[in-house]
């Protein structure tokens, strides 16, 4: 008997082991997201690339992540883990190849478009393994990990992507990511193969699909982001009316999903909004995302198109982001149950403070900027991670365990469709300041922070309005 095929049960006996693996995953699908920050240059003298394909190739992969979560998270539920990692898996294997032997911008983001559609297959399936493999006393450190790994992924891809360009060369080493990716994706499916069982631990019914609240939530969320993803090429205002029809749709999406909920399971259960910490914890995770996420990409970009610097000495500089962020997702994880909400205000507070040194030191070149930039990353990545981890457990803490599933997704959905927004435009606001300001790189970089700043500021704003008004809800509750 394989070992694939013991019963659950017992095979579920070790939970770190399945835990372990599936982390791996994780680890994959995130620096997929990181590592393309320092290959867009050697992606451009390859292929001929222009700003439009670089913008899609880039941003794009963030776009179909979110698209994806909800509906490949009903997928898990329906059809077991094994079945739904194997299918990421795939999907994420060949999309690698894909790249890795791609021949024109347009093929490569088709790619960058299946990865994220890859990760967006696997991300919940690990989320719903803790749920699955754990206790709810015993959560905090596998999600702790999975929090952390995360980070790590996402804030290591840049230098590890600088490390196998270096070794494959200056033209063609970016593809070699992309298949030595493709190889590790391959050695976790075997793993899987080998250790999963084939069944799950929890009983499977069978589940009716709502394709239609699928296809609406997908179409508006698009409709919403494509003018950020698109500034570079569609000149003037009137692609931005996508963004009131966008929103339109999702105004349908709600009324579809609330009509005809006693008949499937909706993509969103809408009253999870009635919970006041449930719809600022989704609020700050959206804004926070659109602020925090783009930080890798711009100093990337300012580090080797401004100051001339290899993807090696790049990653290496941004490598602080990784170390903090996976230092306070760790800190945030053990620290939230006692501090709660205003441990996320310090962090919030704490990224801010290093986006305004960042700021300041940007006009520094030579080895002094980048021993200042990698200490404010740090600093940034330390309160990321005091957000990050702390606002995910938070935002869920009023929502039955019947409808964490749902409101999980939706928040890492809206974290996701931020991330992508913020990527778009705080990008864009860097390259259109280079071009308005005679070409220089320190003065674009300061436009970009500046749009950074603001961002996060306004994710602090929402955390304290809803400290306050979780004590006016407390001493109300105490009168």
């Amino acid at each position: 008997m394989s070992r694939s095929n013991v019963p659950a049960a017992a095979a579920y006996a070790r939970p770190w082991r399945f835990l372990n693996i599936a982390l791996i995953v994780s680890f994959l699908s995130w620096i997929d997201l990181g590592a393309i920050t320092v290959m867009l240059p050697s992606i451009d003298r390859t292929l001929g690339t222009d700003n439009n394909i670089l913008q899609w190739v880039f941003s794009g992969y963030s776009l179909m992540f979110a698209l994806v979560l909800i509906p490949a998270g009903r997928l898990g539920d329906a059809k077991g883990r094994r079945f739904t990692l194997f299918l990421g898996l795939a999907l994420f294997v060949a999309a690698n190849m894909m790249a890795g032997l791609a021949n024109s911008g347009i093929i490569l983001v088709v790619a960058r478009l299946l990865q994220g559609a890859a990760a967006g297959i696997l991300t919940p399936q690990i989320n719903a393994l803790v749920e699955e493999l754990f206790r709810p006393g015993e959560r905090g450190r596998p999600f702790g990990a999975v929090g952390a790994t995360s980070h790590a992924g996402a804030a290591l891809g840049p230098l590890i992507g600088g490390i196998v360009i270096a070794a494959g060369g200056a033209d063609d080493g970016w593809r070699l990511v992309f298949l030595v990716n493709a190889a590790i994706g391959i050695a976790a499916a075997v793993l899987i193969w080998r250790y999963f069982p084939s069944r799950s631990t929890r009983h499977q019914t069978n589940h009716q699909h709502d394709l239609i609240g699928t296809l609406l939530l997908a179409v508006g969320t698009t409709l919403v982001i494509l003018p950020a993803l698109q500034q570079g090429q569609w000149k003037g205002l009137l692609p931005w009316l996508l963004v009131p029809v966008g929103i339109s749709v999702l105004v349908v999406f709600r009324s579809w999903e609330t009509a005809t909920a006693r008949h499937h399971p909706p993509v969103f259960d809408f009253r999870l909004l009635t919970h006041r910490t449930y719809r600022r914890g989704l609020l700050v995770g959206f804004l926070f995302g659109a602020g925090f996420a783009p930080l890798p990409a711009i100093f990337s970009f300012y580090l080797q198109y401004g100051l001339d610097r290899s993807p090696l000495i790049t990653g290496l500089t941004i490598a602080p982001f990784a170390l903090g962020s996976v230092l306070g997702a760790v800190l945030g994880g053990f620290k939230v149950n006692r501090y709660g909400r205003p441990l996320l205000a310090i962090g919030l507070i704490v990224v801010v403070a290093s986006l305004v040194l960042a700021t300041a030191f940007a006009g520094l070149t030579g080895t002094t900027f980048s021993v200042v930039t990698g200490a404010t990353l740090l600093l940034a990545g330390v309160g990321g991670g005091l957000v990050l981890t702390p606002n995910n457990a938070l935002t869920l803490q009023e929502v039955s365990r019947a409808d964490v599933g749902s409101a999980a997704g939706m928040y890492r959905t809206m974290r996701q469709v931020g991330s992508a927004m913020g990527l778009a435009i705080i990008t864009a606001t860097l390259f259109a300041a280079f071009g308005a300001n005679d070409g220089r790189w320190s003065t674009a970089l300061r436009y970009a922070l500046a749009v950074a700043i603001g961002i996060v500021a306004a994710a602090l704003l929402t955390s304290l309005v809803e400290i306050l008004g979780s004590r006016r809800h407390g001493r109300g509750r105490a009168s």
